[in-house]
């Protein structure tokens, strides 16, 4: 009987591994944009993230194990070649069908040195570095959603039920969209800081300030002069709140971060939310911000 039991679950396995193999498989070079293909295409694919914990679009160097991601994947959806330029190279060289957030019509971009914004179709976006952080625009991938029921015959999908999912998806981001623009708007003209600007798209999209920042590059720290000129700056604007990326420096912060100063680990990449739905994310976020700029 044992034996029985023991050749069934291996069966079994078995149906459960084939099938699980047979699904097409659509490769996300970020959480975000996971979260999102989860939500529109459902149990119907496998979706993956190819971004590891560790990596950013910032400067992702990318592992053999993730070329042969790419190589494997049906499709292959992705922030674009300027949002994200290391992996330019990788999908030259192993990707097949893919799909870049920046090639629609339509998309809302940030200039990343001065801030500027304009639509894909403004010819000043050639000028300009890309500020990444697409995503945290609602609106952008709203537009990345639209463009799903395109690929459904290339995954063996079938297109009308991609349409009625990309509707539900629409809706479900409107709701969210209402719900965190109405949760922030009590504490939207409060101040903070952050190591670099990650929340311009967010805050565009729900009404909260641009933050004081260190440096515009992450990985940058600040010089003594800089230093100084932030802690007077924090007092006279009476800034309590820091929003803390995951790679800023964590030290640094906690230094300009004293007395009823609140530090709060915010990952514009929803890493500590992997797995969810990217309204999810939203909220996870508003939650956030909720927490850093209400008084202490």
């Amino acid at each position: 009987m044992r034996v029985l039991l023991a050749a069934l679950l291996l069966c079994l396995n078995g149906v459960v591994a084939a099938a699980e193999v047979s699904r097409p498989k659509v490769l996300a070079s970020t959480e975000p944009v996971a979260m999102l293909l989860r939500e529109v295409l459902g149990d119907a694919v496998r979706v993956e993230t190819l971004m590891l914990p560790n990596q950013t679009p910032h400067n992702a160097s990318f592992t053999p194990g993730q070329a042969r991601q790419v190589r494997e994947a049906d499709l292959l959806v992705w922030l674009g070649a300027d949002a994200e330029p290391g992996m330019a190279g990788l999908l030259k060289r192993h990707a097949g069908r893919q799909l870049a957030l920046t090639d629609l019509d339509g998309v809302y971009r940030r200039d990343g040195d001065e801030g500027h914004d304009h639509h894909h179709d403004d010819d000043a976006h050639h000028h300009g570095l890309l500020d990444p952080h697409l995503w945290l625009y609602p609106a952008n991938m709203r537009r990345l959603a639209q463009a799903l029921p395109a690929e459904a015959d290339a995954l063996g999908l079938s297109r009308d039920e991609v349409v009625q999912r990309v509707a539900l998806f629409d809706a479900a981001l409107t709701e969210t969209e209402a719900a965190v623009r109405a949760a922030l708007a009590p504490v939207a003209g409060t101040p903070y800081l952050s190591h670099h600007d990650a929340w311009a798209y967010f805050s565009d999209a729900f009404g909260v300030r641009r933050p004081l920042v260190i440096n515009h590059n992450i990985e940058a720290s600040a010089s003594s002069r800089r230093f100084v000129e932030l802690s007077s700056t924090l007092q006279a604007q009476q800034v309590h709140c820091v929003m803390a990326e995951p790679e800023a420096r964590r030290a640094l912060l906690e230094r300009l971060c004293r007395d009823q100063c609140r530090l709060v680990q915010a990952d514009p990449l929803g890493r500590d939310v992997a797995g969810g739905t990217y309204s999810g994310l939203l909220t996870h976020l508003q939650g956030l911000f909720s927490q850093c700029l209400t008084a202490p």
